[in-house]
């Protein structure tokens, strides 16, 4: 996690990643009271699995001490969060809702059990719009904007087959979303390179000085930046990546200077330009 370390809280990093990555939410103290009541009265090895699944997280990538002295040996602790997306809060807390709503017989205290099992979960839950920000309903079935799928649709169309799966540029609004939609494009830019050059300390320890690096930071310096500065190393790092297609918002400025340098356009959207890069000619 951003902005925690092992070396600075020592034994107490576990539980501060557990506090950021459940905030104000109560859900882990709703599961930790169903395993509670399995251990009570449960008698169905459905729901004992829940007991041993929990035990074995907290004997080892929860414990501590092997977190003081592994994890931090594994230099992985900025990806350490995503061992607590293991923990089975959620399929448990569904699974005792269940339960607790199929033990009543009639229809009448059923219903009523789901008004509550659903009372507690939205009192104990965080409301969406303080989790997400510019909350949208999804435009299509695959999760991704319906201009990425266009824009896609026009890169394939264009592609001849020397170029295999190409090397596609594609700005900060569309860069890491591509990767769940079109496997076939190889993106110029890393996703590392992106939030390192936007200043994250997320992407861990980063080599700014390595040649891929600075290649991609003379290409996010004009996509993402405006900074007109190097056109040469812009054209140089297009080149040196064998990018063939460069995918940007409309701006008439950075339009123009891709026209100088090297692209030339193929098609747009309603909101997007495409390039297909082909170099100065020499003269």
């Amino acid at each position: 996690m951003a902005g925690v370390t092992i070396e600075e809280l020592g034994l107490k990093f576990v539980k501060v990643c557990m506090k950021l990555y459940w905030g104000s939410w109560w859900y882990p103290l709703l599961f930790a009271i169903g395993l509670l009541c399995t251990l009570i009265w449960g008698r169905k090895k459905s729901s004992r699995i829940f007991i041993g699944y929990t035990a074995f997280l907290f004997l080892t990538v929860y414990n501590p001490i092997i977190v003081k002295y592994v994890i931090a040996r594994l230099d992985f602790e900025n990806e350490y969060y995503r061992f607590i997306w293991i923990l089975p809060v959620i399929p448990a807390i569904a699974y005792y809702g269940v339960t607790f709503v199929s033990a009543f017989k009639k229809k009448w205290l059923k219903a009523a059990a789901v008004l509550a099992v659903l009372g507690v979960l939205i009192v104990s839950g965080n409301p969406l719009d303080k989790v997400v920000k510019n909350f949208a309903l999804a435009e299509n079935i695959y999760k991704v904007p319906d201009e990425l799928i266009e824009i896609c649709e026009i890169l394939h169309e264009n592609m001849s087959n020397p170029d295999g799966r190409p090397r596609v540029v594609f700005d900060a609004s569309l860069n890491n979303v591509v990767r769940q939609y079109d496997a076939q494009l190889r993106l110029t830019i890393d996703r590392n390179a992106s939030i390192y050059r936007a200043g994250s300390t997320v992407a861990g320890e980063f080599n700014e000085n390595s040649r891929r690096y600075k290649r991609q930071k003379a290409i996010l310096d004009v996509i993402d930046y405006q900074i007109y500065d190097h056109p040469k190393k812009f054209r140089n790092a297009l080149g040196k990546s064998k990018t063939k297609f460069v995918v940007v918002l409309k701006n008439e400025e950075l339009q123009a200077f891709l026209l100088k340098n090297g692209c030339e356009q193929i098609a747009e959207t309603e909101s997007y330009n495409i390039f297909r890069y082909k170099g100065l000619k020499k003269t």
